[in-house]
């Protein structure tokens, strides 16, 4: 797998003229880390942080109006083609949380910590966690254990009675990519 197959994409961009108090806003909205700044043309020409943008919300004389005069011109990017290998050593070795994505000098995405554990996460554990959540925010935390292969959902643990374990069946065939699923009773360690 390649950036351009994990990345998000289109990304959500500001230019150098757009105002301090927009861009921030967007950063609040979407709880991006930080926002790519782009020409009119589409190249990447800088990266303005949530953190540059509170330092101006903050200050009591505003230095910068617009987010050109708040930037960093020092961007670090991925190009469209690098390996997801190579583009986790880059988040982790440098603590960043997200990196634009290059095809040439054009911005075409964002490839995010997110978008790499979604990509290299298999999808079975995936399923299985939102089913364990689901039986807990509805039913309470419970020694169940949930494992899902190929679609196929079983949930072990201690139930009530029948009305629960058709309750749990209910709730984990909600979930989506589940085809099946099957619950097996056992004893609740003491």
């Amino acid at each position: 797998m390649r950036a351009f197959d994990v990345m998000s994409a289109p990304a959500v961009t500001v230019s150098p003229g757009t105002s301090i108090e927009e861009a921030a806003a967007l950063v609040a909205e979407h709880g991006f880390a930080a926002l790519p700044v782009v020409d009119d043309q589409g190249r990447l020409v800088g990266v303005v942080s949530g953190e540059d943008l509170l330092r101006e919300e903050l200050r009591a004389r505003r230095v910068a109006h617009h987010v050109g005069e708040a930037m960093s011109d020092l961007v670090v990017a991925v190009d469209a083609e690098m390996p997801v290998g190579e583009i986790a050593r880059q988040l982790l070795g440098h603590h960043y949380r997200s990196l634009p994505v290059l095809a040439g000098d054009l911005l075409v995405g964002v490839v995010s910590r997110g978008d790499l554990l979604r990509a290299l996460t298999p999808q079975d554990e995936v399923t299985a966690a939102r089913i364990s959540k689901l039986l807990c925010d509805n039913l309470g935390a419970r020694p169940w254990d949930v494992v899902v292969v190929s679609g196929t959902a079983t949930v072990l643990g201690p139930f009530t009675g029948r009305d629960e374990e058709q309750a749990v069946a209910a709730l984990a065939e909600s979930v989506p990519g589940v085809r099946s699923v099957l619950v097996q009773p056992c004893a609740e360690d003491v």
